[in-house]
């Protein structure tokens, strides 16, 4: 593996957003609670700060988890919290997505600050003895509480890494940084092939002995299949054919497909199942997560194909 090309072909990206909470901690009521029933430190009560007909304020939620689900979705595990990779390759379809997501939530966040006074006089009303005006920021303050951002920074590449320090300490940082490099593109392959390995199990206990398929039967095995390659940066050997043939063997075939033929449910489930031991072989086990779903005959020919 060439580390200089992997620097190239990646990027540490973070992708943060903020949300009013809309929720509050009320020490009066938390101590009426403990005093009514003679109790001390059983709990903290959280009030909602509007109601549940807020429309307005779930919808500017609703697309900050949409966009921060996606990021998730097209960009890969790394071993910094909050920092995620996001393959060069996918950048520019991700980076216009998420343009269109900070378009959506602001226009969302203007809807709901426009209508934040009624929504206030709402809670007044529903929270009755429990509102409080200071729970409350004012308008200028409450728009300063959403924003939404995606930040990309250059991948560690231990040949520009150039200090004030003694050559021998300064090798010893490089090859430490070199070793991080590989750590962190099994992290991220690992993490590519545990979401296909899933995926992949799934489908084959669908269409393993089934005798009626739903239609959406292989939509996530072809959406990964289209999505996956797209995040491969390390061009892994191993990894690649394992794409190529989930591709040829699996997502060709829709659900119709499927469902008309129990001689192609047959083929394809095997083959499933042999992509599937592939997968755990690369990985070194199948994830922890998908080990309550497999079929026994999985593991068998886990055994057989990596004996």
């Amino acid at each position: 593996m060439n580390i200089t090309n992997i620097t190239k072909r990646v990027m540490l990206a973070t992708f943060n957003t903020s949300v009013w909470r809309a929720r509050k901690f009320d020490t009066r009521a938390t101590e009426e609670v403990e005093a009514n029933h003679d109790a001390k430190d059983i709990g903290r009560f959280n009030k909602k700060l509007l109601t549940e007909g807020a429309t307005s304020y779930k919808e500017v939620c609703a697309i900050a988890n949409r966009a921060r689900a996606y990021f998730d979705a097209h960009s890969l595990d790394y071993d910094q919290l909050g920092v995620r990779l996001l393959p060069t390759d996918i950048y520019m379809e991700v980076a216009d997505r998420q343009r269109q997501f900070q378009d959506e939530f602001n226009a969302a966040t203007a809807v709901f600050l426009c209508d934040y006074p009624r929504l206030k006089e709402e809670a007044r009303s529903a929270l009755n003895g429990l509102f409080d005006e200071a729970d409350y920021p004012t308008p200028a303050e409450l728009a300063k509480k959403f924003g939404m951002r995606l930040a990309v920074l250059p991948f560690p590449d231990a040949s520009q890494f150039d200090i004030a320090l003694p050559a021998n300490v300064l090798d010893g940082l490089r090859a430490d940084m070199d070793q991080r490099v590989l750590g962190a593109v099994k992290t991220a392959n690992d993490d590519l092939v545990g979401r296909l390995f899933e995926a992949v199990q799934h489908f084959a206990n669908r269409l393993y002995g089934a005798t009626n398929v739903r239609l959406d039967v292989a939509d996530k095995v072809r959406e990964l299949s289209a999505l996956l390659p797209k995040l491969n940066f390390s061009g892994d050997p191993a990894l690649t054919r394992i794409l190529e043939d989930t591709q040829q063997h699996l997502a060709r075939y829709s659900g119709l497909d499927l469902r008309n033929s129990t001689d192609l449910r047959k083929q394809v489930a095997e083959k499933a199942m042999e992509i599937e031991a592939q997968m755990a072989a690369f990985m070194g086990g199948p994830p922890p997560s998908a080990m309550s779903e497999a079929p026994a005959p999985t593991s068998q020919l886990f055994e057989m194909l990596t004996a």
